[in-house]
């Protein structure tokens, strides 16, 4: 037996009023000598035990009717009880139901959807309610929407709020849903507590598998949980395009534009012929398409198909199967959309420490002709270099140009280092390179620990340019970072791993967690490697062994809406072979693009991700709006460092959006929002691999009797009401009795 309201208990402390009341009013003689008492003596002393055995049992009567009051408050209850003489016990439930975008897959027959028959299933576990019983109903993806957070005896609002419930384009994650459940029935003071996790029983949403055993096993004596599971017992075949990419980040309009589409086969069985086109702005005829012949099971292929924008702004790409709809029972992978910003001519500043803006396209002793040469190879190129000495650099702003770099400039003063921050905030890129000239000190001191611009701080510069015999080469596999993942593909391969470096400034990449950075300043990461590093010369200048992988040659830090480079060696050859060989100009390149993508990386959002619109300091008044779906919202205005921005924090359908600045023609903006592509394997958890007995793992059928296998293991009874009878009874009894002793006394 177990108590729901245990505090009532107390109450059993009030027994001791009538004990005291009784003991109050207890009689205290005086004796007084009358000769007539002595005629009524014998009558006292035959009735004296009769009417204390009268007032003991008045005594126990009202003791018990206290006891009993106070423990029908407690509301005993038994759990094992089988008996339903009072009828089943009211049920505090809370209905889980997986919305998450795998939801909206048609079953075999091509009827109806998961998600219909999860809204049957939670129907029915409605109608298995006992009368008088509460719902809470939750929908769960990678978020948790409380749709009626407060469990309710409204089963008709909850009923219509599971008719107006649809799948998202979230992910699955059980465990947050689970979570919630838990809290929302917490401390409730109810017999039967219960939660109906209505799921399609896809693999990737429990991966929180511990997590959840613990969970459902620190409440398993109070919460019953049950899984009911829909949509089939066996995962289905499934294409999906999970990955749209531009390849070089650069965008320049009248120019043939490579990108990057992943398919990917979430099947058993490898699949053929699988066409892709490619689609610019909703247009229904692909501007290029391919036929992958072959692709593996559980498996992917990355194809490479172009486009030519021809205006400058925002464009919408979009890779899709022929006929997304047909293509197999879940359409939405079957499309990924990338926004991009077209523009005529890419920008690049070149600062270096010379006195005038020399000549750098006909002078290969400039530390940026061989920049010049990767970027601008011809005059008509899109990509335009503009060199400037150090001192002319802030002349005419930085915002007209989509990456700055800085080769080998000893120092910067204050104005300089406080328009490189603005220019970050605007989303710009700085690329630094070392050399002789570097002033390690000033700026060590000043770009790296004060603002926390430089990703690492320069280390002294380590071996010597002048000689031909000690150098080391640079990263030769495993590349991770986007700018130089190419150098996986071996076709690739070129001579970037060849590359000889005769000196260099050591980089670490963890110094910037020793150094106390301002709030802008976000997370490094390493580019490329050397193979090994070289020695570093002891005290008395002898050198030291080393082993192990290298230091950084490249390192990356996203800086408020920005990023920076910092490269190890120099722009030109002085220091290094790379400025030379073939290697360089798609690297360059790609840190370049990569700038200008991650401008665009705002416009591409994950589902449920902000998108923030940063506007200039003298801005924060503005006020825009976002389009979807033919409804207009409105932005938050809100600050971010101390930057205004707009955030629109509504992105959980996947699609095309329309941004504005209210009152300004000429700020429109699109950006997409992507479903995540974890949602598109579709296979299964096995019975056994969910933390539950076997018995509490339910597979739905619309035509089985799912109130009986849920009431089954509906036992227990809250005995409050029989005793509460009994306790009027004594009642009863208590009046009755005391009226017939005052009578007989």
């Amino acid at each position: 037996m177990s108590f729901l309201n245990s505090l009532m208990l107390f109450g059993t402390a009030a027994v001791a009023i009538p004990i005291i009341i009784h003991f109050l009013n207890r009689r205290k003689f005086r004796q007084v000598t009358w000769a007539a008492m002595k005629f009524v003596q014998l009558s006292v002393d035959q009735n004296q035990r009769r009417i204390r055995l009268e007032d003991l049992i008045l005594l126990l009567l009202r003791c018990a009717i206290l006891a009993l009051l106070a423990f029908a408050l407690a509301r005993p209850a038994m759990k094992t009880s089988q008996t339903d003489v009072l009828g089943q016990a009211k049920v505090t439930a809370v209905i889980v139901l997986d919305n998450s975008y795998s939801m909206d897959l048609l079953g075999g027959d091509g009827n109806s959807t998961a998600f219909e028959q999860a809204r049957s299933a939670a129907y029915d576990t409605l109608s298995a309610l006992p009368t008088g019983s509460r719902v809470a109903v939750l929908l769960a993806s990678d978020i948790v929407q409380g749709v009626i957070d407060e469990p309710t005896h409204d089963l008709t609002q909850a009923r219509e709020v599971i008719k107006n419930a649809s799948p998202s384009d979230h992910a699955t994650d059980l465990y947050p849903a689970l979570v919630k459940a838990m809290e929302v029935l917490e401390g409730r003071a109810v017999l039967r507590k219960e939660v109906y996790l209505i799921t399609d029983g896809q693999a990737s949403g429990w991966h929180n598998n511990a997590d959840m055993k613990k969970l459902i096993t620190k409440h398993q004596d109070e919460v019953n949980v049950y899984v009911l599971r829909v949509g089939g017992d066996e995962a289905q075949r499934n294409l999906a395009i999970t990955r749209i990419d531009n390849y070089d980040g650069l965008t320049p309009v009248n120019h043939p534009l490579r990108f990057e589409v992943e398919v990917t086969n979430n099947d058993d069985e490898a699949a053929e012929n699988v066409r892709v086109g490619l689609h610019v702005d909703g247009e229904a005829a692909a501007v290029d398409s391919i036929t992958v012949p072959n692709i593996p099971a559980r498996a992917a292929a990355s194809v490479t198909l172009y486009a030519n924008l021809k205006q400058p702004g925002y464009h919408e790409i979009e890779a899709r199967f022929p006929n997304p709809q047909s293509t197999d029972n879940l359409a939405k992978d079957n499309i990924n959309r990338l926004i991009v910003k077209a523009v005529e001519q890419v920008n690049v500043l070149l600062v270096h420490n010379e006195d005038s803006a020399t000549d750098i396209a006909g002078d290969d002793r400039h530390e940026g002709f061989f920049l010049n040469l990767a970027l601008a190879p011809r005059d008509d190129h899109y990509v335009k270099v503009v060199s400037k000495p150090v001192g002319e650099m802030l002349d005419g702003g930085l915002n007209r140009y989509g990456t700055v770099v800085l080769a080998n400039v000893p120092t910067f003063t204050e104005d300089q280092i406080a328009a490189m921050k603005e220019y970050l905030h605007q989303g710009g890129g700085l690329i630094f390179y070392g050399g002789d000239n570097i002033d390690v000190d000033a700026q060590n001191t000043g770009l790296f620990a004060k603002h926390g611009i430089l990703p690492s701080s320069w280390g002294d510069a380590r071996g010597d340019a002048a000689q031909d015999d000690e150098f080391v080469e640079l990263q030769k596999r495993d590349y991770e970072h986007p700018v130089t993942t190419l150098w996986n593909n071996p076709q690739y391969s070129s001579d970037l791993g060849k590359a000889r470096t005769l000196r260099y400034h050591p980089l670490d990449e963890h110094a910037h967690s020793q150094a106390t950075a301002p709030e802008e300043a976000g997370a490094v990461s390493v580019v490329l490697r050397f193979e090994k590093d070289l020695p570093e010369p002891d005290a008395e200048g002898e050198a030291e062994s080393n082993s192990g992988t290298g230091s950084p040659a490249i390192l990356e830090r996203a800086w408020s809406n920005g990023v920076v480079y910092q490269i190890a060696t120099t722009a030109d050859t002085d220091w290094a072979d790379l400025a030379s060989r073939g290697a360089s100009l798609i690297l360059v390149q790609r840190m370049v693009g990569s700038v200008m993508a991650r401008q665009d990386a705002g416009l591409n959002l994950d589902v449920g991700k902000p998108f923030i619109h940063a506007l200039d300091p003298l801005q924060s008044d503005k006020e825009g709006f976002v389009v979807f779906a033919g409804r207009t919202n409105a932005a938050t205005a809100d600050k971010i460092n101390e930057q205004p921005v707009l955030r629109f924090d509504d992105t959980h359908r996947a699609g095309t959006y329309t941004f504005q600045i209210k009152g300004e023609e000429g700020t429109e903006t699109m950006f997409v929002v992507q479903h995540d592509e974890t949602e598109s394997d579709l296979r299964k958890i096995a019975n056994k691999d969910i933390p539950l007995d076997s018995d509490s793992v339910i597979t739905w059928r619309a035509d089985e009797d799912f109130t009986a296998t849920v009431q089954k293991a509906r036992t227990g009874a809250e005995l409050w009401l029989l005793i509460l009878l009994g306790v009027l009874a004594l009642v009863g009894l208590e009046t009755y009795l005391a009226q017939k002793f005052s009578h007989s006394k």
